[in-house]
């Protein structure tokens, strides 16, 4: 056989080898979910969002999005973050369960989904001294005397504005509609510096805010929110995505789910208890310029829960509670439907031995 005839022959060979692999690469491209060139994620520089503080400073995000560019902002306030997501600022963000079931609502379910979880727990009333004599056992003379009372929260739909309002409603102190203390929107850090100085009565308000004001303005628990619920279980930050950007990169998505599920893991692992303190403190510190005090950190620290899972039920309680207080005109649960998409995060939910989270029948 020719040297030429011979060389025919294997490059015939290869042409068929190569159209043998081609369908299986191209299948396996096919099949490898989309990733975003850019992710922009938002969150606030707060303990109840250290999942995600977590993530940044273990690297974690850049782990799960390899080769992406990851662009961070901070916020204060979940209604913020909500309209970054509106405005097409932001992919992801951990926010509460408020602004984010607003931001699906208000938009005809077509904004976002919340994806995971991330934090349950760590929210309190905390009160003037005069206000409480047994410190999260008010009595019914205490509840009726916060009428005409200043009272702070973090902003107008926010989770821990809704629990303020639904507590006043609940407990008689609504008068046309308003309640008749005067719930005051500010930022956490303005409520710590216009408690200390007596122009505010009281705040509802996340950790470490809580324990500040008890520690550095001498407030005192009315009421520790955890009291409120079934098991003691609230939903305090959840994640969501743009449902465009779900649909556009679901390999982005689920990197942040990954990142995600990496850094809860690490935050409940007790060895890992002085790291995530120091990861949490760096984070604070670049966001904020300031770091906690350890007395703070020790007592806040406890009070927060870490998972994956988003306490449905709760979240439907936020919603309805939302509806109540006349923030949501002429919403229904109906409405609430298709707000949850889980898929992803049960997929990696399942590779980690962890049970998948449902959701309600009526809600899918």
């Amino acid at each position: 056989m020719s040297i030429k005839s011979t060389a025919i022959k294997s490059a015939i060979a290869l042409a068929a080898i190569g159209a043998l692999l081609t369908p299986a690469a191209a299948a396996n491209a096919a099949s490898k979910p989309a990733t975003a060139p850019v992710v922009r994620i938002g969150y606030f520089a707060n303990l109840t969002h250290a999942p995600a503080l977590i993530a940044r400073q273990e690297k974690l995000f850049e782990k799960y999005l390899p080769g992406a560019k990851l662009e961070f902002s901070l916020f204060t306030v979940g209604t913020t973050e909500i309209e970054a997501l509106k405005g097409g600022a932001l992919d992801i963000a951990y926010v509460g369960p408020g602004p984010a079931v607003s931001g699906y609502v208000t938009t005809q379910g077509t904004l976002l989904n919340i994806i995971a979880g991330a934090t349950t727990g760590g929210a309190k009333f905390v009160v003037k001294p005069s206000l409480i004599a047994t410190e999260g056992a008010p009595s019914a003379a205490e509840i009726a005397a916060l009428s005409g009372k200043t009272i702070a929260d973090p902003g107008l739909g926010g989770t821990q504005d809704i629990a303020l309002r639904s507590y006043l409603k609940t407990n008689g102190l609504f008068k046309n509609g308003q309640p008749s203390a005067v719930v005051t929107p500010l930022a956490n850090a303005d409520t710590l510096a216009l408690f200390k100085q007596g122009q505010i009565d009281g705040a509802w308000v996340p950790e470490p805010w809580a324990t500040r004001l008890i520690q550095e303005g001498s407030a005192k628990t009315f009421v520790d929110e955890k009291t409120l619920w079934p098991q003691g279980k609230f939903a305090t930050t959840v994640v969501v995505a743009s449902q465009a950007f779900q649909k556009k990169y679901p390999g982005s998505v689920q990197g942040v789910l990954q990142a995600n599920e990496a850094a809860i893991s690490f935050l409940k692992d007790p060895a890992n208890k002085n790291a995530a303190i120091n990861d949490v403190q760096a984070e604070l510190l670049a966001g904020t310029g300031k770091k906690l005090s350890d007395t703070v950190l020790a007592i806040a620290w406890p009070s927060l829960k870490y998972n994956s899972d988003p306490a449905v039920s709760s979240i439907q309680k936020n919603f309805a509670n939302s509806v109540d207080l006349g923030q949501l005109p002429g919403a229904k649960l109906s409405n609430l439907k298709g707000v949850f998409n889980f898929k992803l995060l049960n997929t990696i939910r399942a590779k980690t031995g962890q049970g998948a989270v449902s959701i309600p029948a009526n809600l899918k």
